[in-house]
């Protein structure tokens, strides 16, 4: 009899130590991986420039979260964000606004200075474009997410969640596509249109190459084996800082030759937001 009762003591010491591990769905730490289709969109703060609507993009990355409370946890991670946006430029030559830019040889864009010889600028194989109507700006981010994640009790394996915080982002790359109507080669101005791909705007864009934006978003995880689960969440992101210079250094809305035979220009103002709608899809140990 006392070996039937010791028996069964240990039988249900490892039911409850069993029942134990497979309930545990809050560990203090977890993590896993994610990745995430994103629509993409950026806007403009400047009344020349509009968002030219959403683009597609595609992010992936790690998942780590440490458990702060039975609903709070920390939710963060790195990984990498890589995202489209269009913007359309004002384009009306007879009030003096035109949208241009010049690059050398090389392809790569040209600094402009008040006071520049036109014949100086437009030799050595560099081309003009002018006419710029529509910029589809690609851009490849390091980022890492900073936010608390609230959520529910388990109902039937699920459990629900809201998250709130900011995404830190590093610019690792940003090119352009751009469709122009005018080349200027040698100074002679030539009506053609076309699209300039790939130009690098590393040195138009915003000096120091970090993000911060905002990250809030809603989701669910499902329970399918012990601390193993699936999460599937809808984040919104938007950013804080200026994807640009607010004024280029490169890029010109009107030129003009003054009396002493000298180029003036007007420089583009630009404040550019981005924004996505992630889609993370992960599982998480």
């Amino acid at each position: 009899m006392k070996k039937m009762a010791i028996s069964f003591m240990f039988f249900a010491a490892t039911l409850t130590f069993v029942s134990a591990q497979e309930n545990n769905f809050d560990k203090k730490f977890r993590f896993g991986i994610r990745i995430a289709p994103q629509p993409t969109w950026i806007k403009s703060k400047d009344k020349n420039t509009t968002g030219g609507g959403m683009n597609f993009g595609f992010g992936f990355g790690l998942i780590t979260e440490f458990k702060l409370s039975e609903i709070i946890h920390f939710y963060t991670g790195i990984g990498g964000d890589f995202e489209n946006g269009t913007i359309n430029y004002k384009n009306d030559p007879t009030n003096g606004y035109i949208v241009g830019y010049v690059t050398d040889k090389e392809g790569n864009l040209v600094e402009l200075t008040n006071g520049m010889d036109p014949s100086t600028l437009y030799a050595s194989g560099n081309i003009g474009y002018a006419g710029i109507t529509t910029r589809k700006i690609k851009t490849t981010y390091v980022t890492i997410p900073l936010t608390l994640k609230m959520m529910t009790q388990e109902y039937s394996g699920f459990r629900y969640f809201a998250q709130f915080g900011a995404d830190l982002g590093i610019r690792t790359k940003i090119k352009s596509d751009d469709t122009y109507s005018q080349v200027v080669k040698s100074g002679t101005v030539t009506v053609v249109s076309g699209t300039n791909t790939d130009l690098d705007l590393k040195k138009d864009a915003s000096l120091l190459p970090i993000r911060i934006g905002l990250n809030v978003g809603l989701g669910t995880e499902y329970r399918i084996a012990g601390t193993t689960s699936l999460m599937f969440s809808v984040n919104y992101f938007s950013s804080f800082t200026n994807l640009m210079r607010n004024t280029s250094k490169y890029t010109f809305t009107d030129s003009q030759i003054d009396s002493n035979n000298k180029l003036q220009f007007t420089f583009l103002k630009q404040n550019l937001i981005q924004n996505a709608l992630r889609i993370n899809i992960g599982i998480l140990f």
